[in-house]
């Protein structure tokens, strides 16, 4: 018999990840999206239904409309909560960012609740910025590992996502102690990696797509495959023994010159920013999510020509040529 898995925000880019391996492994898969109207925001889950073996149907909910989630997690095995607002210029950080990923956090979770018979565990997607403190850095002063908590960021401009993101697995961890319901959180770094549909508003999408054209030159330097963050969500469900946070991502930080000469070697008819040559730094225990959850993280230079290559060929970048 076939697990039932609800995956919330699910047009997402790492919540299509995830549809994506969960589909592939004959799961029930129930997605969530704000509007079945906008078909273009939903058409590429429905073609990965198509082509592969698991069954997927999706399903209206609103992050902030009580109740919402009630039928949609009834019955289901696993609920995958990876919807939440990801920008970084917004004009009001607690209405755009914080209040929609703590109380749709909230939310999601009240509907668990009321479904504990059936629902086998919880996870979260939560994030670095959960875990990243910029001024105090790791608190056993050499890298950051699950052990850290962000308690610098406040709900302004400058700090409201990486708040919104602490607070909302703040709310997941009381849930979990409350109702007694097994949760997991997956934090990953900056998400790369290649793309399944053609929609360009995710933060990390945008980013690439501009260093691709030549209008952007500053990527994060600290980074994961989309295709790895997926893996572990799917493993924290899977595996029993699994537990607590997942730091997911790479050790060390990448300069967007190696970005550069990644893409020129494996691109030599287009022109790239040069980027800057910045030296690499390990920052990240990244341990546990490979020892626990066996995953081998993709070779960054996967990564990047991965993500180049279906930019390219769904028309989303159009690179310069030389």
């Amino acid at each position: 018999m076939a697990y039932t898995a609800v995956v919330t925000g699910a047009s997402g880019y790492v919540a299509t990840e995830v549809v994506k391996q969960l589909l592939e492994k004959g799961y029930n898969v129930r997605g969530t999206v704000r509007s079945l109207s906008k078909k273009e925001k939903v058409e590429h889950l429905e073609l990965l239904s198509a082509a592969l073996p698991g069954k997927l149907t999706l399903h209206e909910a609103d992050l902030l409309k009580p109740g919402s989630f009630d039928e949609v997690v009834k019955g289901a095995d696993y609920v995958f909560h990876t919807a939440s607002p990801f920008f970084t210029d917004v004009e009001d950080p607690m209405r755009d960012l914080v209040e929609p990923a703590v109380h749709g956090t909230q939310n999601v979770l009240s509907s668990v609740a009321k479904s504990k018979d059936t629902v086998k565990r919880v996870i979260q997607t939560s994030s670095f910025a959960a875990i990243v403190k910029t001024t105090a850095g790791p608190q056993n002063g050499k890298l950051y590992d699950e052990e850290d908590w962000n308690n610098e960021s406040k709900p302004d401009k400058d700090g409201g996502y990486r708040y919104s993101k602490t607070e909302a697995e703040k709310a997941g961890w009381e849930f979990s102690k409350k109702e007694g319901v097994s949760l997991v959180c997956i934090n990953p770094t900056f998400v790369l990696g290649p793309v399944v549909s053609k929609r360009v508003d995710a933060t990390s999408i945008m980013h690439f797509k501009g260093f691709i054209e030549g209008t952007f030159t500053k990527i994060m330097p600290y980074q994961i495959d989309v295709r790895d963050i997926g893996r572990a969500h799917v493993r924290a469900a899977e595996l029993p023994e699994a537990h607590g946070r997942y730091l997911t991502s790479h050790a060390s930080t990448c300069s967007t010159k190696t970005l550069s000469d990644i893409l020129s070697k494996r691109f030599p008819q287009y022109k790239f920013p040069e980027g800057e040559d910045t030296p690499s730094k390990e920052i990240i225990d990244n341990s546990k999510v490979q020892k626990e959850l066996g995953i081998k993280l993709h070779d960054l230079a996967e990564t990047y020509i991965d993500m180049a290559t279906t930019l390219i060929q769904n028309g989303i970048a159009k690179p310069v040529p030389k």
